[in-house]
């Protein structure tokens, strides 16, 4: 049976959320962030409508020239409709490590008769370096899915594979088993986008709970080298270092989407403004770090926990 694509969302709760952030955010009403082919693939289109639940926007809904929020100076213009500046995130991981948390905040969802209708899929606009940006973070990882009565999750697992611009796999400093989970999670991803530059960042949360925790920092680090990702450690109790998670992944979206010819402009200026001995030092530390691998893994993990950089 076809239904019309308005019926399918007419019953969805529509909400506006309070905003925690210090930045510049404002929840944004858009149409649906992935498309009927990308979501839908096989799946009759009665079970999944209940899949993507967003309290900011209504999927069936038309472009807008803008969408006021609670407050009524907040107002955000088509300009920032731009496809170049809206950013699928998707969350992996274990049950009961925190993902639900982080995404509640990041969507400014804090109380908990909140919660039900708040959906799944945040919608948040963040200015960052002075540039705006839209975020979809879909916390849909362990949404059931029944298709024709039978349990379809590998067919949602492999769609959150394939949609994301970017991913976030969290894991719980108190639970080592959740931590070698996210290790699994980075091997999949990688077959799954293999000719894709994807920003990855893993995340170890419940770092306030310390006398509980089982996974180091300097664990969660290595992990991170080794399977050539980010890290960062928060508390979705305590609010910490999450607004910076969110920032860093605008930003390492950002690094990736430079143009090649923009990366080999700037090295190409770069290496004309080198004056020699700089040159030398360089090569230098080249050759070192070729020749001692040691070296080279604390050279990597100096930089894994800096989400501004690639």
């Amino acid at each position: 049976m076809t239904l019309n694509r308005s019926d399918r969302f007419k019953n969805l709760e529509k909400r506006r959320g309070s905003m925690p952030f210090s930045m510049h955010q404002q929840l944004h009403r858009r149409s649906m962030p992935v498309d009927d082919k990308e979501l839908h693939g096989n799946a009759p289109a009665r079970d999944l409508a209940q899949l993507v639940r967003c309290p900011s926007y209504n999927p069936g809904d038309e472009h807008r020239e803008g969408w006021h929020s609670d407050s009524s100076d907040s107002v955000i213009s088509s300009s920032s409709d731009s496809e170049d500046h809206v950013f699928k995130v998707i969350l992996l991981g274990e049950h009961g490590v925190g993902k639900s948390s982080l995404a509640r905040i990041f969507g400014g969802v804090e109380d908990l008769h909140d919660v039900e209708e708040a959906g799944n899929t945040y919608d948040r606009s963040v200015v960052v370096d002075g540039e705006e940006a839209c975020l979809l973070v879909f916390d849909i990882w362990e949404q059931p899915v029944l298709v024709w009565f039978q349990d379809n999750t590998h067919w949602l697992h492999n769609q959150c594979m394939k949609m994301g611009d970017a991913y976030v796999i969290v894991y719980s400093v108190t639970d080592k088993a959740s931590f070698e989970k996210a290790s699994e999670l980075r091997i999949q991803l990688r077959r799954a986008r293999q000719s894709e530059d994807i920003p990855i960042i893993l995340v170890g949360n419940k770092s306030d709970l310390v006398r509980s925790r089982e996974v180091s920092v300097e664990e969660g680090r290595a992990c991170a080298v080794v399977f050539d990702c980010k890290f960062i450690e928060t508390s979705a109790a305590l609010h910490h270092n999450v607004k910076d998670l969110f920032e860093g992944i605008v930003r390492q979206i950002r690094l990736r989407k430079d143009s090649k010819e923009d990366n080999a402009r700037r090295m190409a200026s770069s290496k004309r403004r080198e004056s020699i001995s700089k040159k030398a030092k360089r090569f230098l530390g080249k050759i070192v770090a070729k020749n001692n691998k040691k070296m080279a893994f604390k050279q990597k993990s100096k930089s894994c926990h800096d989400l501004s950089v690639l």
